[in-house]
């Protein structure tokens, strides 16, 4: 058994000696290690497809680009690149948690802080764009 709120491994039944919280069996989190691993990668591939989609139709628009647009489409840009970052993320931390049954809260830290700065970048970038 291990505790997923200290991420200690422990003897007990029911409840984790340490902090009190319920307790899974390392098999249900292998599961949920390899569900992360899952979701990581369909994020890295399903973004990363979505990206390269993205950046041909801008490319390749017969539309003359001013400044407000080329800011606009690198800002895009790194919003895809944090987001598949987050994905990359995502596979290392299941990956990890499929094999030792415990998560580790530094990666997980960092996911959740590359995916806010993708939202933030994403959204600072559709809000400043005034087409000429």
């Amino acid at each position: 058994m291990i505790c997923t709120r200290c991420n200690k491994p422990t003897n007990d039944i029911d409840k984790c000696s340490t902090c009190g919280s319920r307790l899974k069996t390392m098999q249900s989190q292998t599961r949920r290690g390899w569900l992360a691993l899952g979701g990581g990668a369909f994020l890295v591939v399903f973004m990363g497809a979505i990206w390269i989609w993205v950046d041909g139709l801008l490319a390749s628009s017969s539309v003359q680009h001013d400044l407000a647009t080329d800011e606009f489409i690198g800002r895009i840009n790194v919003a895809f690149g944090l987001v598949v970052v987050a994905g990359v993320l995502g596979v290392i931390n299941g990956w990890l948690m499929a094999h030792s049954g415990r998560r580790n809260n530094w990666i997980v830290i960092g996911l959740v802080i590359v995916f806010v700065s993708a939202l933030f970048v994403a959204c600072s970038a559709t809000s400043n764009y005034r087409p000429t």
